[in-house]
Order: structure tokens, then C-alpha cells, then sequence
């Protein structure tokens, strides 16, 4: 019983989540087509809209995300951007196709992917703005910032090594560099 009222409550919570773009699609039919349309076959296609589309991100996101992991490089949000735009577009395309009573014009599907196109990228610059935001710095990290203030790079990747067999040696050498370039650590003060 206690699964139900959780899967009410996440049904809930994902309805209201999704209400404010629900109510723009909709708005945006309503003003884009010439025809009176048909609520709830229209409220059933924007359902499965959603769901393919978020699907399809996911899948998207996935990919994207192991694409960076094997490549060790940004890639840029641009590409993500336009990806998610793609598969929006994909997505109200196949659905369109599943509901054939439901007949949009191109201003229309280009409209509504646009403001999908919109908030995926306002989603991902959040997400890329919280990837700003440092995070809080472990033991490690701190013995670092530590090591640095007296010894030079190499000879804190030694340590680190030495203190920490278990940790990958690029792992150790992406945390040096990473806080020898921020501006919390400074050069140490060699005296004459």
C-alpha cells in the first residue's frame, strides 16, 4: 500500500513538475492552429511526447556522458543542446505519426520543439553552472592544498602516491593540477 502512495505521490510530483510546459504546448497549439482541437487526444499526445522525448535524452545524456569519460575531454554544451533539440523534434515526429487525428502544422511541431530546445538548454547551462561551483574538498584535496604551499608539483604527486597506493596515478595527477591552477593555492615562497 505504501508503494502506491509513493508512486501517487511521484505521479504528483512529475505532473506539477511538467505542468508549466504542458501549459505552453498547449497554449501554443491553441494559438498556432486555425482548427478547434480536441483536449484530451491532445493532452494524450503531449504525454507521450514527453515520454518518448525524456526517454530518448536520457539515452542521449548517457551517451554524451561516456563520450566525455572516454574522450577526457569537455565537449561542448552546444552539441548537447543541439542533440536534445534533435530529439525533440524526433520524438513529436513519431508521436504526430502515432496520433494521425492529430494534425499540427509545421509552425506549430517548430514552435513547440523550439521551447523544448529552450528549456533543454536552459537545463544544461543550470547543470553546467552547478559544475562551477566547487565542490566540497575531501582529505585528499586538502593534503594537496597543503603539499603545495611547501613542495613542488612532482614531489606532491609522490606523496600522494605514496600515501594513497589504491588511487590511480591520473586520478592523483588531475587533482594536483586541478587545485595547482585554481587560485586557492599559491606558488611556495622560496626564501634567498
Amino acid at each position: 500500500m505504501k508503494a502506491v502512495t509513493g508512486l501517487g505521490w511521484g505521479a504528483l510530483i512529475l505532473t506539477l513538475a511538467l505542468a508549466p510546459l504542458l501549459a505552453v504546448d498547449l497554449i501554443l497549439i491553441y494559438l498556432l492552429e486555425d482548427t478547434p482541437f480536441r483536449i484530451l487526444s491532445t493532452l494524450a499526445m503531449l504525454g507521450c511526447f514527453y515520454l518518448l522525448s525524456t526517454i530518448l535524452s536520457l539515452f542521449v545524456d548517457a551517451l554524451t556522458g561516456a563520450l566525455r569519460s572516454f574522450v577526457h575531454s569537455n565537449i561542448p554544451r552546444l552539441i548537447d543542446t543541439i542533440l536534445h533539440g534533435t530529439v525533440s523534434g524526433i520524438s513529436l515526429y513519431v508521436v504526430l505519426t502515432l496520433f494521425p487525428s492529430i494534425d499540427l502544422s509545421t509552425l506549430t511541431v517548430m514552435a513547440i520543439v523550439f521551447v523544448h530546445l529552450f528549456g533543454a538548454s536552459f537545463w544544461l547551462n543550470r547543470e553546467n553552472s552547478k559544475e562551477d561551483v566547487p565542490l566540497e574538498l575531501d582529505s585528499i584535496d586538502q593534503q594537496i592544498i597543503h603539499l603545495l604551499r611547501t613542495e613542488t608539483i612532482v614531489s606532491c604527486v609522490e606523496r600522494i602516491q605514496h600515501d594513497y597506493p589504491n588511487l590511480p596515478k591520473r586520478d592523483i595527477l588531475k587533482r594536483v593540477k586541478r587545485i595547482s591552477q585554481s587560485n586557492k593555492v599559491t606558488e611556495p615562497f622560496h626564501g634567498r
